[in-house]
């Protein structure tokens, strides 16, 4: 299974190698929207753009028949290119379509206003088309728990220090042994929001936005971020906190990871009604359908973050997370299990709390 997080860091890595004017004007036909860790891509519409792993040959998309009905591609209307970084492709019926950095871009049928981006992560193979904030080598961007944070070339999470002075570390000898500060190469130059701090040993550290940071040595896995608050006044480099969840959702642990759970502490399953990658019920039915119990919505509920809210064919309200409806299954009775994605149907995906959904491995 690939990691959700995975996906994201290769689309990332893909669409950040090199440098990138952030003033450098798009296309009429696309949009860059600014958000805390970079800039995301969009049509005219502001219709989340997306790029296809499978798309690796030059010039060429892999995104055909089926596929380019539930992923539109951005056809050119204007192909007035003001940038290098721009440019188009011939698809197979001879219409051209907009590409960014040699990598085709498309819509997903499954985004329904503005600013949805239900298709991240969709199959492990989709990613949003982004443009990361520039960093200097070593230096990235990770989503975590905690929303996206920089993070070091292992993707082990930043930290910044509430008492350090601007482009000055306070962190002496016996506190650099807890954090460990990211040094600056003694060549390296500064990057736009990105500074070269004095050390009080006389050493280069690399500041964001003049705040130094540091690596916690607590943390043995990527994308943990148990030093944000470990100790006073230290706190994760967070550029964008994680969208917002609906009261009604919990965090439990199993043994896969933390998980969302309803608020009795039953996992919560998408239930992927195309049936991509599945053999399940082709009438649209969840397998052993009475095992699965409909996440009920009340009638004056609002969508939150990437939670909406669906109406089921009685006219009841349900709720769904990124565009897909919401089970439990009656088959966990205990909080943090999920044996409906061991012994359940391939559609349904448990949601984990770092964004990564967990597919089924039943038939």
């Amino acid at each position: 299974m690939t990691s959700h997080i995975g996906l994201l860091l290769a689309g990332a890595i893909l669409l950040a190698s090199g440098a990138f004017a952030a003033d450098e004007a798009a296309p009429a036909d696309l949009k860059l929207h600014q958000r805390g860790h970079g800039w995301q891509l969009s049509d005219d519409r502001g219709m989340t753009l997306y790029t296809f792993e499978r798309d690796n040959q030059p010039g060429r998309s892999m995104c055909v028949g089926p596929c380019a009905e539930t992923w539109p591609p951005l056809f050119v209307t204007d192909d007035t290119i003001s940038g290098s970084e721009w440019s188009t492709i011939a698809r197979a019926d001879g219409k051209k379509q907009w590409a960014f950095r040699g990598k085709p871009l498309y819509r997903y049928r499954g985004d329904v206003v503005a600013g949805d981006a239900f298709g991240d992560g969709v199959q492990s193979q989709w990613a949003l088309a982004f443009i990361p904030i520039p960093t200097p080598p070593g230096i990235g961007v990770q989503p975590t728990v905690a929303g996206y944070v920089l993070a070091d070339v292992k993707s082990f999470t930043l930290y910044t220090f509430d008492k350090d002075k601007p482009n000055a570390s306070v962190c002496d000898l016996a506190c650099s042994r807890t954090w460990k500060p990211v040094t600056a190469p003694a060549m390296a130059h500064p990057i736009v929001d990105w500074t070269i701090a004095a050390r009080p040993d006389g050493t280069r550290q690399w500041a964001f936005k003049g705040k130094p940071v540091y690596r916690y040595i607590g943390e043995v896995r990527m994308a943990e971020t148990a030093g944000d608050g470990a100790a006073k006044g230290w706190h994760a480099a967070i550029l964008e906190p994680p969208p917002p969840t609906p009261d009604w959702v919990k965090v439990h642990e199993s043994d896969a990871g933390e998980l969302f759970t309803d608020a009795q502490g039953h996992t919560i399953y998408t239930w992927d009604v195309a049936g991509r990658g599945s053999n399940g019920d082709p009438k649209g039915r969840p397998g052993r359908p009475e095992d699965w119990i409909p996440v009920a919505a009340p009638p004056d509920a609002k969508p939150v973050g990437n939670w909406s809210v669906i109406q089921r064919p009685d006219g009841s309200k349900q709720w769904a997370h990124k565009g897909l409806p919401l089970f439990t299954n009656k088959n966990d009775l205990n909080p943090g299990d999920i044996l409906g994605i061991r012994h359940g149907d391939r559609r349904f995906q448990a949601i984990m709390r770092t964004g990564q959904q967990m597919r089924g491995i039943g038939s």
